[in-house]
């Protein structure tokens, strides 16, 4: 009971809460029982445990469910669950966001917690291996995995052994072991020597004896020096070879490896998400029977293509697991809506096809912008749909460890959600409106002049949440400060063209004069949210990126208020962006909106 009551004293520091209430509850471990069971009466608590991540589970129920009467019994329909979170993509989150996040994830019912790495922790004999990117260090890795096994909970790296490890390549002494792009060279001594590398750090950071080894998305594979060493290969039979000696390695440390299944996928049939696809014996009979195959698919709206792509997958093994997501790599704001529709319909698949392994990544694509704690709502409502029952009550919970409800959490999905009564699709115009140039907008990007009536609405409302205290105010400050740049950035396109177009002085005058630089205030007040939140989060490397692209944007308004000035005073006689420009306007039910994440693709049409 030490280490019970050392764990409460953890969660209570952790999310600075007060739980002397739990001590009338009757804690009682019994190693006969899988899992825990909870008797609640009017008078008396009783819980039984058999680890400490079953005693945090039941505790979680417990101090949210405000039913005087219930007996529950664990029934995991998937045994185990955990978040992925990226620390690789620009952002990297601080030991203590890691923290907070084992003991919420631990009190919802998850097991585990993976860290998607790429090159970002510390290889002693490596030391150009995540230079100024933010790497963990050794001593911070174990401090986590520590922390966590205090509630029996799991810390699982996610490494690369493969490709989309661009960043390394930035440094010549890693360009002996480049194939193509982002992907490692195969069948070069040298390679082996890294992965090794990895495999030895990450078994000496953590407890665990899983390790996701990446290998996805290689597209490339065996296109570069490969194939000017060894000419054109099966591609297929390359990444066998290369998957076989991986994989010895984990046998040596002892590892047991999971990867990414797409790659698989794709040489056979060309394209990932392509339809029943059939699977030959011969490449049954490749995959080593320790690998687990992970299937990820974040995307689809109709439980048949899960279904599909699960039929599939075990034509290639019987050890496979799941990973969907929690969409929060498409800019500043996440939109919690796609994950329920989606993860629901992909839960009743899992489960249909017995899925003994399920993971919720948390992506950062391009810039790792959206708050790590943005997705809270989708993780309470996955774990739910999961258990199949409401057995923690979502608003209590989150209210008791956040200070803010289900809806308040939900209106962070507002940013980027300028239609009516839709189902969700992703999109992310919070995004791309915020980057796109006045002069010359941005490829296949339809606008429409209502997104002004959208974003003042939704300034209403987050300015009231983010006034509220909480520990995580400074979220809600975020977006609503992101939403009042956008309640005037998002339609400036719009009608900068038409003054242009009408010859309109007046209108291009107040355009110059006072809306741009008002707006130009507006992006700096976001600015410093924005900073704040980063720094509250996670580690300063990678906010460089923002520097130069918020910075770049308030220089860009500047330089086009200038030409505009220009014009005005018939310095010049036409502005060659505005007169070339054309702008379609959107008619279809979800005003133009589209799903534009690279910000280079933003800012210009052209290609560096």
């Amino acid at each position: 009971m030490n280490r019970l009551n050392a764990a409460i004293q953890m969660v209570e520091q952790t999310l600075n809460l007060d739980l002397s209430s739990t001590s009338t509850i009757k804690f009682i471990h019994r190693i006969d029982i899988k899992g825990y069971e909870i008797l609640q009466d009017e008078t008396s608590s009783t819980i039984y445990f058999q680890n400490l991540n079953d005693a945090m589970s039941a505790l979680g129920i417990w101090i949210s469910n405000p039913k005087t009467e219930y007996h529950y019994q664990k029934d995991r329909p998937i045994e185990k669950v955990s978040l992925m979170l990226d620390t690789a993509r620009i952002a990297v989150p601080k030991i203590e966001t890691l923290k907070t996040y084992v003991v919420i994830l631990s009190l919802l019912g998850y097991n585990a917690l993976g860290l998607y790495l790429e090159d970002v922790f510390e290889i002693k004999s490596e030391p150009k291996f995540g230079y100024m990117r933010g790497r963990y260090t050794m001593e911070e890795l174990k401090e986590l995995d520590d922390f966590a096994a205090k509630f029996d909970f799991e810390i699982i790296p996610y490494i690369q052994t493969l490709a989309h490890l661009g960043s390394i390549f930035k440094h010549w002494d890693y360009h002996s072991i480049k194939d193509i792009d982002d992907i490692l060279l195969v069948n070069e001594p040298k390679t082996y020597e890294l992965i090794e590398h990895m495999l030895k750090t990450t078994q000496k950071a953590f407890r665990t004896k899983e390790i996701n080894i990446g290998m996805d998305e290689a597209w490339m594979l065996g296109l570069g020096r490969y194939l000017d060493k060894y000419g054109y290969q099966d591609r297929l039979t390359i990444m066998f070879e290369h998957l076989h000696k991986v994989n010895a390695l984990c046998v040596k440390y002892d590892y047991q490896p999971s990867m990414w299944a797409d790659m698989f996928f794709h040489l056979v049939a060309g394209n990932y998400f392509e339809s029943n696809i059939s699977f030959n014996e011969d490449i049954k009979k490749k995959i080593p029977s320790n690998l687990k195959l992970i299937y990820w698919d974040y995307y689809q709206t109709e439980r048949e293509r899960y279904d599909q792509k699960f039929t599939a997958l075990k034509q290639l093994t019987s050890n496979y697991g799941y990973a969907g997501g929690a969409w929060k790599w498409i800019g500043f704001a996440p939109i919690n809506d796609v994950t329920r529709r989606t993860m629901s319909l992909a839960i009743e698949s899992a489960k249909a096809h017995q899925v003994k392994d399920f993971i919720v990544t948390g992506w950062g694509d391009n810039g790792g912008e959206a708050s790590q704690f943005s997705i809270l709502p989708s993780l309470v409502y996955l774990i739910q749909t999961i258990q199949g029952d409401d057995r923690i009550h979502i608003d209590n919970f989150l209210t008791l460890l956040t200070g803010h409800d289900e809806a308040n959490w939900l209106a962070l999905d507002k940013p980027n959600q300028l239609y009516e009564n839709l189902p969700a699709i992703p999109v992310n115009p919070s995004k791309y409106l915020l980057y796109e140039d006045p002069f010359l907008g941005a490829a296949n990007m339809p606008l429409s002049p209502i997104y002004r009536s959208f974003y003042q609405k939704h300034v209403k409302v987050l300015r009231q949440i983010s006034k509220e205290y909480s520990p995580y105010q400074y979220v809600f400050d975020t977006l609503y400060k992101l939403c009042e740049v956008l309640k005037d950035k998002s339609t400036l396109s719009i009608r900068l063209k038409v003054a242009y177009d009408e010859k309109n002085i007046a209108s291009l005058s107040d355009l110059a004069y006072k809306e741009i630089p008002n707006t130009i205030r507006k992006i700096e007040a976001f600015y410093q949210a924005f900073m704040l939140q980063w720094h509250k989060e996670n580690k300063p490397f990678g906010f460089e990126h923002h520097s130069h692209r918020i910075g770049g944007l308030k220089q860009r308004l500047t330089d086009i208020a200038n030409r505009l000035d220009d014009y005005i005073q018939g310095r010049v006689n036409e502005i060659p962006e505005l007169k070339e420009r054309i702008i379609e306007l959107a008619n279809d039910s979800y005003n133009g909106l589209r799903y534009l994440n690279t910000y280079s693709d933003l800012i210009s049409f052209g290609k560096l």
